[in-house]
């Protein structure tokens, strides 16, 4: 079954809670290699659109680096708590 947006930002959130609380970044290794390469081409389009959509509405902002990652916003703590 293809993933949707709204099952992508659930998957994403998820992993938030998952984590260690003492870290509000998400492993970039579980962003590389464990998540995005289990999505298709298509899914991976949405994924893009699905982060936008989280940093639009402040749960998550985008960090730049070596790779990109995301980290958690005080509003988004507050949702998954």
């Amino acid at each position: 079954m293809a993933r949707d947006k709204k099952m992508i930002k659930r998957d994403i959130l998820n992993k938030f809670r998952s984590v260690s609380q003492d870290t509000d970044v998400l492993p970039s290794s579980w962003l590389e290699s464990d998540y995005l390469n289990q999505l298709n081409r298509q899914e991976k389009m949405v994924f893009k659109k699905a982060v936008k959509e989280l940093v639009s509405i402040g749960l998550v902002e985008n960090v730049k680096g070596a790779t990109p990652n995301l980290k958690l916003t005080q509003k988004g703590a507050a949702l998954i708590s």
